[in-house]
């Protein structure tokens, strides 16, 4: 009874007038910000040659690793994330393309990044952290800014994503902070050399089978004592927010947005050898969590898991 109840309190949101037409906003305004004669992809190809010029200043040798034999996988090519055309992969300005973008919310704020990695690292001894799915470099630059003398090294499927890390990382921690194109599941890297692996906004992206890759990728990079820790999202409990949420994944080309929420990740990162998984609420800025504040926001999440 609760499932067909349930079904038919979404049936009946899902067809409100006021939901529809949300909805199509969402959708619509997403859509136009990337597309169209005035969209972040039509205005960045105008400038293609002062980008392109940018994107290739020199670097201190060994800084970016770029594989120009290296495949995206199938499920990162499947479609448009974010409806942003194209993808993140093939054009260089992708990463130009991206930051532009989220620079219009809160993801883009630097606030976002530089809480998440106050709280990750408090009282934590941090000389090797390694960043999974860095974009842009937006989260790879608030912890070499919170571990001011730790090496910090960014990955990402993404060439362009890391050209524009790369060139946006300042001089003074260009000769501790590294970038590489690889997979996250599947990095390639030592065994046991990091004491912090994290990620922001990564786990969502992923088919259920690559988190759990992913999970134990994790168990074999981290330090003993070390620890992982993301910044997600996990579904909301309230049901109207559950909705919108799941309405979210459709409507912004995020096929997977609820993929890792079926993982008991207790159990998964138990069984990848680690000693403690704990998830807690995440105020991506002052006053995010009172309730005075609009409902709707994205259900920010951190999981810790102690190796």
């Amino acid at each position: 009874m609760p499932a067909a109840r349930d079904a038919a309190y979404a049936a009946f949101v899902q067809q409100h007038p006021t939901h529809r037409y949300f909805a199509w906003l969402e959708r619509h305004l997403q859509r136009m910000k990337y597309s169209g004669p005035y969209g972040i992809v039509a205005t960045a190809a105008r400038h293609r040659a002062a980008h392109v010029e940018a994107l290739a200043r020199p670097l201190p040798a060994g800084m970016l690793q770029l594989d120009p034999r290296f495949e995206a996988p199938a499920y990162y090519r499947a479609c448009d994330i974010h409806q942003h055309p194209g993808g993140l992969g093939g054009d260089p300005l992708a990463g130009v393309v991206y930051r532009t973008a989220t620079a219009s919310g809160v993801v883009g704020k630097p606030q976002l990044h530089e809480r998440f990695a106050r709280l990750v690292i408090a009282g934590r001894s941090v000389t090797r952290a390694l960043d999974l799915g860095c974009g842009f470099g937006k989260s790879t630059q608030a912890f070499a800014q919170a571990l001011p003398s730790a090496q910090v090294h960014g990955i990402d499927l993404s060439a362009g994503c890391l050209l524009t890390a790369a060139q946006d990382t300042p001089v003074e921690r260009r000769t501790r902070v590294t970038f590489s194109q690889r997979d996250a599941a599947a990095t390639g890297l030592p065994a046991g050399l990091y004491d912090l692996v994290t990620s922001t906004m990564l786990l969502h992206e992923m088919p259920e089978d690559v988190v759990r890759r992913l999970i134990a990728e994790t168990a074999r990079l981290v330090a003993p004592g070390g620890i992982v820790a993301h910044l997600d999202f996990l579904p909301p409990e309230d049901p109207l927010l559950a909705i919108l949420f799941a309405g979210h994944a459709r409507r912004n080309n995020e096929p997977y947005l609820l993929d890792h929420s079926r993982i008991d990740l207790r159990e998964a990162y138990a069984e990848a050898g680690f000693r403690s998984v704990e998830a807690v609420a995440f105020a991506e800025e002052d006053g995010a969590h009172e309730p005075a504040l609009p409902k709707w926001r994205l259900p920010w999440t951190i999981i810790v898991a102690q190796r």
